[in-house]
């Protein structure tokens, strides 16, 4: 019995964790603070994409921003990209956004807000959910 259930378990609390970070990065547009952080770090990810157009990267992005009460809080993000390889050089700015009350969850301003992302996320959790808890599923 219990083999049949911890799957169901872990596969429905992996719909929840989808759901809720899809709802904080809606959020994070919504009543999330922004500032300014300054890019520190570039670096490309692996090789070439696998896909249809050649010459296609993922970078991963490091910045730090500033709190109001000057502590410094560091972030990361990734970006798909062409071939062109950019170095940080400590001057390259992007605006971020934050929870005041716990900025250790930040997001690229870009990627915040409601979008097809967060739209995606929130109803790929909630099929998870839907097909680890109908009557038919896999695990009965």
């Amino acid at each position: 019995m219990k083999q049949k259930i911890l799957p169901r378990i872990l596969l429905s609390l992996l719909g929840l964790a989808l759901i809720l970070l899809g709802i904080a990065n809606t959020a994070l547009g919504v009543v999330g603070e922004s500032d300014i952080a300054v890019i520190t770090s570039v670096r490309r990810v692996g090789g070439e994409r696998a896909g249809g157009r050649p010459g296609r990267y993922t970078y991963s992005i490091g910045y730090t921003f500033t709190l109001p009460d000057g502590k410094k809080i560091d972030g990361f993000t990734e970006k798909i990209g062409d071939s062109v390889y950019l170095k940080a050089d400590g001057t390259s700015t992007a605006r971020v956004r934050y929870f005041p009350g716990f900025p250790y969850f930040n997001a690229m301003e870009k990627d915040t807000g409601f979008g097809a992302g967060q739209v995606v996320l929130i109803l790929t959790g909630s099929f998870i959910i839907f097909f680890m808890n109908s009557k038919r599923s896999v695990y009965e």
